[in-house]
């Protein structure tokens, strides 16, 4: 069979609810407009800054629970869907795919999937979120990009759902910190991903989209699919993340572009025991900086080897007047990021080239414009 054929039985989903249609709120059940409000407060909450309890976040998740799986929660578009030209909503397919579209234009399946990405860039456009630009020599935008293996007709029944569960996935995001589609493109690299996307529950989907900690989640889920909703939401309650009691997205932010297309991180005992090696500390105080500078030389890497760190840190190189320099090493993992631990002969090769010397003097400002 080939790869992304053959898949079967795809429950159907419901529509979303566009932006146009928010007069027509009244229509959804209690329990889904408390949803709804309850979403955004948590998003909102985070975005300007303050902590959402972890009462706001089980509310939501009880919220989910309470909406019967099997009632109808579908609201039909309105005449705003038909606006956009049938020729731009194919432009946006990639080359094969809209010959084969174009071929097949009057086939019931073809134009289901042609109302299912009308539908989606209706939403997109109403919401302000743009199509994330792929970076192939074809310029197809990269979600459908991600399609590349699929058929649009022998497959036709997946390519629609998955348009239908991205329009769901996008109705559920925080607009003011989600600009654009690569939350989603950038954790489907397969057909497996994108038929565990488009089989995977609304609710779910909505909890995921809905974490305010989204853009974290998805770099660390990068090209390994979409993450388990409730693990994702489940990681940022560990305890390891707060300083003072509150949660420091700094932190978090460190783990993440070390985790990096590495998946979530499985072992709260693993972070806190990380965190709590003696090389952190500067001036007897746990330092986020030194954090940062390591993290970005470890994006996509994982986390570093204790000994391999201790001892890098530890290097002479580091030092002005015999005191450990933050800056410099700053700066050098700047041009290391993704790079891993340099290398102690490559650093004092650097730092003692001559073309650093400004008036006599070792210059922090040169070094810094590179």
């Amino acid at each position: 069979m080939a790869a992304g054929h053959g898949v079967q039985q795809i429950p159907e989903t419901s529509a979303v609810l566009l932006p146009s249609q928010q007069q027509e709120q009244s229509t959804l059940r209690p329990v889904e407009q408390r949803l709804v409000a309850e979403q955004q407060a948590v998003a909102t909450a985070s975005f300007a800054g303050t902590e959402p309890t972890k009462t706001d976040r089980l509310e939501l998740a009880a919220a989910f629970a309470e909406a019967p799986a099997d009632e109808p929660m579908a609201i039909e578009a309105g005449p705003a869907a038909e606006e956009i030209p049938l020729e731009d909503i194919i432009a946006n397919f990639l080359p094969c795919h809209q010959e084969k579209i174009r071929e097949c234009s009057n086939d019931e399946d073809v134009q289901q999937i042609l109302n299912a990405v009308r539908n989606f860039l209706t939403l997109l456009r109403e919401s302000g979120i743009k199509l994330s630009p792929g970076r192939g020599r074809i310029p197809t935008p990269s979600l459908f990009g991600r399609l590349r293996k699929l058929s649009v007709t022998k497959d036709a029944a997946l390519v629609r759902k998955f348009f239908e569960k991205a329009t769901i996935f996008f109705s559920a995001v925080n607009t003011a910190q989600t600009k654009n589609t690569g939350c989603l493109s950038t954790m489907l690299d397969s057909n497996t991903h994108i038929t565990k996307f488009a089989n995977e529950t609304e609710d779910n989907l909505r909890l995921l989209a809905g974490n305010p900690y989204l853009k974290q989640i998805t770099s660390m889920c990068n090209r390994k699919g979409v993450p388990d909703p409730v693990k994702a939401a489940e990681i940022i309650e560990w305890d390891c993340w707060k300083i003072d009691g509150t949660f420091c997205l700094e932190l978090f932010r460190a783990f993440s572009s070390m985790m990096n297309g590495r998946g979530l991180i499985n072992d709260q005992a693993q972070v806190v025991e990380m965190l709590a090696w003696e090389c952190w500390q500067l001036d007897g105080e746990f330092s986020m900086e030194l954090l940062r500078a390591v993290s970005s030389m470890m994006n996509h890497r994982g986390l570093p080897d204790k000994d391999t760190l201790a001892a890098m840190l530890a290097w002479d190189c580091w030092k002005i007047d015999g005191k450990f320099s933050i800056e410099f090493l700053r700066i050098f993992s700047s041009m290391m990021g993704g790079c891993g631990i340099p290398q102690k002969e490559k650093v004092e090769a650097i730092l003692a080239w001559p073309c650093w010397q400004v008036d006599g003097n070792f210059s922090f400002d040169l070094l810094r414009t590179f």
